[in-house]
């Protein structure tokens, strides 16, 4: 009896897959048979070696973030989140790293927020401009944005999450390259040289560049022959280098520009949404799985600032849905650790 209720407690509390369970219980009625029914002392010492280190793996281990918080600044810009991660990985790590903070890595719209990005980088985050040497990018100091072109050679698309899908904003290459490249749609690029009216790249020098970055200096190093500070340069996608993750509000009916303010996220036990607008009131919150599912659903007395508790909720990306007394709706990501 002794035996069998330490199993049953065990497998209840490490084990929620039922995979699990079943290679849980095999090993224990291996060590329980050698233990009640063949009490040899030397059985029972090759039981505990051999049987309790598969038993010890199985049990869960938590995850560590992919990101040192320490090494992390934040900003808003326009209602939405930035981070940058001053942190060295290549460009599909990045890529990964940005979605588990319920982000992508930044996609860059227009002046103003390659603007808004690059004093993130500089002056915020306080990013030197010679942390690293990157050699196939003229030997000058990067920082990984989320344009690609590693599914087709020349076609760029905005896809931080490394999906495989995105918006197709440039085509080609700059003059270099092959010459010929052009906006798609009159969309905005910051391509090394577009300070001077001509994109010098995408070039795709020595192959194998399919990822975008900005540059924290002029290029090649020492001068501004193909680019300057702040432009765009494709590099090998194996680099590692520093990035900036987006996060964006999204939303339906959202009530203007830096609508909340939700902390810590990512979450352990106690989340606080707070409107940024003293005017806008709460009316509930609701929160969804990434199959659209409810997992909790609050109603939320007269005031400004709310909070859940999260303390028993599983560990996952999840979205947030707050809506106001106005009827109005913002959707925001959330990342839940224990």
């Amino acid at each position: 009896m002794q035996v069998v209720g330490i199993w049953l407690f065990v497998q209840n509390q490490l084990f929620s897959n039922s995979k699990d369970k079943k290679d849980f219980f095999l090993l224990f009625f291996v060590y329980s048979y050698a233990r009640i029914l063949k009490p040899n002392a030397m059985r029972k010492g090759l039981c505990f070696i051999f049987v309790m280190p598969m038993v010890v793996s199985m049990i869960p281990v938590a995850s560590q973030p992919c990101a040192n918080p320490a090494n992390i600044y934040s900003f808003t810009y326009n209602g939405k989140t930035y981070e940058v991660v001053k942190e060295m990985k290549n460009w599909t790590d990045a890529a990964a790293c940005s979605v588990e903070r319920g982000g992508y890595l930044v996609e860059i719209n227009d002046e103003a927020e390659q603007d808004a990005v690059y004093d993130g980088i500089i002056n915020g985050a306080g990013v030197s401009p010679t942390y690293t040497s990157v050699p196939d990018g003229g030997g000058v100091a990067y920082v990984w944005i989320g344009a690609t072109d590693k599914e087709t050679e020349g076609a760029w698309y905005w896809d931080g999450d490394n999906n495989g899908s995105g918006s197709h904003f440039w085509q080609g290459e700059g003059t270099a390259g092959a010459g010929g490249g052009y906006a798609v749609g009159g969309a905005y690029v910051n391509w090394g040289g577009m300070s001077t009216g001509v994109p010098n790249e995408p070039d795709n020098f020595g192959s194998g560049q399919d990822a975008a970055a900005i540059a924290l200096a002029g290029w090649p190093s020492g001068s501004t022959l193909l680019g300057i500070a702040g432009e765009w340069n494709d590099l090998s996608i194996t680099n590692s280098i520093f990035f900036v993750i987006e996060i964006g509000n999204t939303g339906i009916g959202e009530p203007g520009n830096d609508a909340i303010k939700i902390y810590p996220n990512p979450v352990n036990d106690l989340l606080t949404v707070q409107p940024l607008n003293p005017a806008q009131e709460i009316q509930s919150l609701r929160l969804l799985n990434i199959l659209g599912r409810s997992i909790l659903v609050q109603s939320c007395s007269q005031g400004t600032k709310q909070m859940i508790r999260t303390g028993g909720i599983t560990s996952g990306m999840y979205l947030l849905s707050v809506v106001f007394t106005t009827d109005q709706q913002v959707i925001v990501p959330v990342a839940i650790r224990k």
